[in-house]
């Protein structure tokens, strides 16, 4: 099954009609009240990142799959440039975004920076503390995500920070704040593709 797509806005608007679709695909594909639960806490923890977004934004929600792979979209545009951003950071003592903290607080930054400004992907990379990588070179496969000229994925970046993490405090404290992640424990991949102006989060669940 293919929900149907939700515009969301980080105001709140369409949230709780995402939310429902989420519901129905649910009751559509059958799902256990345990794997229904966790695909609308997966969907709450993606729709809980737009609304985190600082400037005006909208997004299209959706899900497809089935009973046993589920598979999560939000597709995102922004307002704001790199240049009001950067400015709108200039405010903070540090130059940082405070808030991006948590595993879900880097990927909202690494999505807050690729809508801004496509080029600028090293400043997405030292910003969000996650590196992006070249999907082309990766030898993806996924259909959804070929067009991505650049891609993060959390099983990835998890393999990395676990084979780091006794040598390397940095590695350490993300390894904590993985197991600290709803979304970390619940999601068996999430990814995220940058192409121009656009940005698309998937998130993947395997209830096999």
């Amino acid at each position: 099954m293919e929900t149907d797509k939700i515009f969301v806005s980080n105001s709140g608007a369409g949230m709780e009609k995402a939310l429902k679709e989420t519901e129905r695909f649910a009751q559509y594909e059958k799902l256990s009240h345990k794997a229904g639960i966790h695909v609308r806490l997966l969907a709450e923890e993606m729709l809980g990142m737009i609304r985190a977004v600082a400037e005006p934004s909208q997004s299209v929600f959706w899900i497809d799959g089935n009973a046993r792979e589920v598979r999560l979209h939000l597709t995102s545009r922004a307002e704001m440039d790199i240049d009001k951003r950067d400015e709108l950071m200039s405010v903070s003592t540090s130059g940082k975004n405070i808030s991006a903290v948590g595993i879900m607080g880097k990927i909202r930054e690494m999505v807050e920076i690729g809508l801004q400004h496509y080029d600028d992907i090293g400043k997405t990379e030292a910003e969000s503390g996650i590196p992006m990588l070249d999907y082309g070179a990766m030898g993806g496969e996924d259909p959804m995500m070929l067009q991505s000229m650049y891609t993060w994925s959390l099983q990835k970046y998890r393999d990395s920070v676990k084979e780091a993490k006794e040598d390397s405090e940095i590695a350490a404290e993300a390894w904590d704040e993985l197991e600290k992640s709803i979304i970390a424990n619940i999601a068996d991949d999430v990814q995220v593709g940058i192409m121009k102006d656009t940005v698309e989060l998937i998130v993947y669940k395997s209830f096999m």
